[in-house]
């Protein structure tokens, strides 16, 4: 296979505000196939909570860093119900309690008073704005960058909220498991304490409203869905499902709970297994013959500060997909933070699309045990102090056991701990082992610590004869390696790929990254990717390497990034 090295254009890396707690719209800025940013400047905006309690009180914190940007724009700091669109203006920033219904923009000028100004450093430590929470429904703080003539937004971030007049349904404050075992509904007018197991039980189905906010705390607070049993949990990008660490806004810890897990009946190399992570051992049983088992719908779900690790043994994951079938749609999901991996396919043919995984302390995407589904449109981006972005296996008991791990992954943008900081200790990009193979097309993979690919036990033989495949992809600054030494496993002449500057907006490991190849990226020069196949399962218009295709970021404001430190003010 022939590999070529081109030298990477010298580009600054530029960076984009948060998301989830803040975001970005540059499609007005858009040319082309990539994106010119327009500005490297970050902001940043956050409450201190994401839910509250009517009569209760908020404080808003942004922080703003110009990053040499001189040029001149016009900044709005507003607040917008998400489901009426009423919007409240601050007028001044920092320290103004105002609102008002006037268009103003930060400083508080209306009108034909309002003047573009080059964007001013704020530091986080004096909130933007404190006062009383809103009425009951669904929220979020927004700030938006527009340019001179206030026509073109140029960078938008988010701090979404919600506001209840219920009081937090608590589940497991004693110590003991939650049994659902009847159709049952979760709404985004309360909020959802977990601190000890809860169990879907086979037959029912726990539905999950749009924007609905669930709090947990403790090494076995855990949701988990049984074999026959469903999830209903349909968010939207402007409202996710959020289950996160129960604490402040900058004092959440990954960890803080064990996580999500489903359980389903499709085949796995073992027959049937046993989920870690849950008591006792014997009851989270997973594993059968049904392919397209469905076990509900997951779409616009973060799962966030997850994943105890209890020991090296027994380590639940931030979403641990077990024995799950084809049938079930997981779209649109992002782990973050999580102790252990982010998410992990135990077996099972389940798909998943658009899938984000971000600040794991061990592995982003992880599989074994016959997982033999398909991924599209994945963003890895490794803990500067995290293992591998992609750890996979087949079963450790017999490497050739079947089903065989073979999962089909396309358009795959994978970052490492050295791309966002020189001081990072990550590991291996992709590491393919104990019998696994894969097939993978359009991956971008820059910047870990270690090797790019490195392939052990018998899986290179499995590149030898045809059966796992790597192509179409860029492959750059991995392990301080060029070309081919990047790779180990003796399997470079079975691997297509260039090594050239993949030319991404940013990377770097805090609140709202970019990852978007920029105009003249090799990832979006014709012929370069490869066309999926149309199998009714992969989207065959996603003709560029790396998950972001056609200019749009999906990231922007349904996820969450960055170190959590990076929200903390105390």
């Amino acid at each position: 296979m022939r590999r070529v090295l081109i030298p990477g254009l010298v580009l600054a890396a530029i960076s984009a505000g948060p998301f989830g707690a803040a975001g970005q719209d540059m499609e007005t800025m858009t040319t082309g196939s990539g994106i010119l940013a327009p500005t490297p400047a970050k902001v940043q905006i956050w409450t201190n909570k994401l839910g509250y309690v009517t009569g209760g009180q908020m404080t808003l914190r942004v922080a703003v860093d110009p990053m040499q940007d001189e040029t001149p724009y016009t900044l709005f700091l507003y607040r917008e119900n998400i489901e009426t669109g009423e919007r409240m203006y601050l007028d001044s920033m920092p320290n103004s309690n105002a609102l008002s219904e006037e268009v103003q923009d930060a400083s508080g000028k209306m009108g034909d008073m309002i003047e573009a100004l080059p964007l001013a450093a704020t530091s986080a430590s004096a909130s933007a704005w404190s006062g009383s929470v809103p009425q009951a429904g669904l929220w979020q703080f927004v700030a938006e960058v527009r340019s001179m003539d206030m026509t073109q937004v140029v960078k938008r971030a988010y701090a979404k909220f919600v506001v209840t007049q219920n009081v937090p349904e608590v589940f497991g404050a004693d110590g003991t498991d939650t049994e659902i075992s009847t159709d049952t509904t979760w709404s985004n007018d309360t909020i959802y304490k977990i601190q000890y197991q809860v169990f879907v039980n086979s037959g029912a189905t726990l539905t999950i409203e749009a924007g609905t906010l669930i709090l947990a705390e403790g090494q076995n607070a855990v949701i988990v869905v049984e074999k026959g049993a469903k999830i209903m949990a349909e968010g939207r990008r402007e409202a996710p499902i959020v289950m996160t660490c129960d604490a402040d806004v900058g004092q959440r810890d990954s960890g803080c709970w064990a996580g999500l897990i489903i359980l389903g009946n499709a085949p796995m190399t073992r027959g049937e297994g046993r989920a870690e992570g849950v008591i006792p051992e014997t009851r989270p049983v997973y594993g059968g013959d049904d392919p397209m088992d469905s076990s509900g719908v997951l779409r616009y779900v973060r799962v966030e500060f997850a994943g105890v690790d209890f020991n090296p043994e027994t380590q639940p994951n931030a979403f641990g997909f077990h024995g799950v079938g084809a049938g079930t749609v997981i779209d649109h999901i992002q782990a973050h933070e999580g102790e252990d991996d982010g998410i992990e396919f135990f077996g099972g043919t389940a798909n998943c699309t658009y899938c984000v995984s971000s600040g794991s302390k061990d592995d982003s995407l992880d599989w074994a045990f016959g997982w033999q589904g398909t991924a599209q449109y994945v963003f890895i981006q490794q803990n500067p102090t995290g293992e591998n972005g992609i750890e996979a296996d087949n079963d450790s008991l017999g490497f050739d056991r079947t089903p065989r791990s073979h999962p089909t992954l396309y358009n795959v943008t994978m970052v490492g701990g050295v791309a966002q900081d020189e001081q990072s200790t990550s590991g291996d990009g992709m590491r393919i082992r104990v019998g696994t193979a894969v097939t993978a097309r359009n991956v971008l993979m820059t910047g870990f610590g270690g090797d790019a690919i490195d392939v052990l036990d018998n899986s290179p033989g499995l590149f030898a004869d045809g059966t796992s495949s790597i192509m179409n992809s860029i492959i750059h600054a991995n392990g301080g390696q060029m070309g081919d030494a990047q790779l180990k496993g003796g399997v470079a002449a079975s691997i297509g790929y260039v090594d050239t500057d993949p030319m991404l907006v940013n990377v770097r490991y805090e609140a709202n990254p970019d990852p978007r190849p920029m105009v003249g990226s090799y990832a979006h020069k014709i012929g370069a990717a490869a066309t999926p196949p149309s199998d009714g399962v992969l989207d065959t218009s996603a003709q560029c390497i790396g998950a972001f295709c056609n200019g749009e970021n999906w990231l922007e404001e349904w996820t969450f990034f960055g170190d959590e430190l990076d929200y903390d003010v105390q």
